[in-house]
């Protein structure tokens, strides 16, 4: 018989985000135990609509996807499926070419299943009106029409370090798996399962290294309204096609509110002011075309962990020696059609709304396709590379 040691230590906090759920829930139950009723609900004249869903950028073809609603009570694992659809691409007010159907999504999930996804052979350009129809029997034939955006310019990137105190156990380890690579660099910590071999003489430093960032953007002298998306992502020394996302903090820069009137609302109830703030912003705080963004972000070193490989079943890997990684960081600045800058809103609008998930009205998904559902929209963007300096920190430290 097996010894099993039960961890009697286990402390739960909960937060006032968790208290105002299960307030929120309490509130749904007693309404609903107090009230039933009824309701018959005609789906028989539904039909469905065509959807379209994609992404217009320049100098690439295009890409859209393309199915049809149905009702969530239909079982037909091939729902979405269009089988004869015609999907034609007009630029500038001018037929240009009919898209190509090139894959089908084969997805168990039965939204996505059968959806097809077409592609042109032309590529657009900056400032081209793009609009695709879509036009299937016995359906409405759809369309979108979308201008591609011209793209800010990021004028400068200034930099600088500081550091956050951490605290907790500062023992650095590796995680193993001995069925396989399940993961991005599993030697640095990401994995599935597994070990987490710890290595006694290594420690993580007692804080974290953040980065300022001031950039400079600058925009296109016009009148017209401007809206961005900021994005920084480091290269991924193990798979160069796969750059990660690095966290964006926004919270010092009033540009990032989802409504500078609203900035001081946006302080007191802490919205706007996590990792996961928005990154999203328009042109409304600009000066003489230009604004400088003022964020931070971290996780800039990456750690590679050489170990033996164990031969025997049920043997660990021992740590040989480690290296502390710097791969370059890029600034991405994209600049957003109205229609893409509204969709990205209310997504994030389900974010900032999620502490109230148990009483709420349904959620919609902006929608710009005449006669049909879904979103397509353009973008157009600029990027500036920054190196990293080498880890500053001793040999039996790594960073966190």
């Amino acid at each position: 018989m097996k010894k099993v040691e039960i961890n009697r230590n286990i402390k739960f906090k909960t937060d006032s985000k968790m208290k105002r759920k299960y307030i929120s829930f309490l509130i749904t139950t007693i309404l609903l135990l107090s009230c039933e009723r009824m309701l018959e609900v005609n789906f028989s004249d539904e039909k469905p609509l065509i959807v379209m869903n994609g992404v217009v950028e320049p100098d690439k073809p295009i890409s859209v996807a393309v199915s049809k609603s149905f009702l969530f009570t239909d079982t037909d694992s091939t729902a979405p499926y269009l089988k004869d659809v015609s999907v034609e691409l007009h630029v500038n007010d001018t037929f240009v070419e009919k898209l190509q159907r090139f894959t089908i999504d084969t997805a168990k999930y039965r939204a996505r299943r059968g959806k097809s996804y077409f592609r042109s052979e032309s590529h657009v350009k900056v400032g081209d009106r793009v609009k695709i129809k879509a036009s299937a029997p016995g359906l409405e034939t759809a369309w979108v029409e979308t201008v591609i955006p011209t793209p800010a310019a990021i004028e400068k990137v200034d930099t600088a370090t500081f550091f956050v105190p951490a605290t907790g156990n500062n023992t650095f380890g590796f995680y193993w798996n001995p069925y396989g690579e399940y993961s991005w660099n599993s030697d640095s910590g990401w994995g599935y399962g597994g070990y987490y071999i710890p290595v006694p003489e290594i420690f993580y430093e007692p804080f974290y290294r953040r980065m300022r960032l001031h950039i400079g953007v600058r925009k296109q002298k016009n009148d017209v309204a401007h809206y961005f998306l900021l994005r920084i992502i480091a290269e991924n020394t193990e798979y160069k096609d796969y750059p990660f996302n690095l966290p964006v903090e926004t919270q010092d820069d009033p540009i990032f509110a989802r409504d500078p009137k609203n900035l001081f609302l946006e302080k007191l109830f802490n919205n706007n002011y996590s990792t996961n703030s928005s990154s999203v912003f328009t042109d409304n705080l600009f000066t003489e075309n230009a604004y400088t963004l003022n964020v931070s972000t971290g996780e800039l070193y990456t750690v590679k962990v050489e170990h033996t490989k164990p031969e025997k079943e049920g043997e660990k890997p021992e740590y040989l020696s480690h290296e502390v990684k710097n791969p370059p960081i890029e600034v991405w600045i994209y600049t957003l059609s109205h229609d893409y800058y509204s969709y990205l809103k209310s997504v994030e609008k389900w974010n900032y709304d999620e502490e109230f998930d148990v009483i709420s009205e349904p959620r919609v998904t902006y929608s710009n396709v005449h006669n049909g559902i879904g979103f397509v929209g353009s973008m157009s963007y600029t990027s500036k590379r920054i190196q990293i300096p080498p880890y500053p920190g001793g040999k039996n430290t790594v960073p966190r």
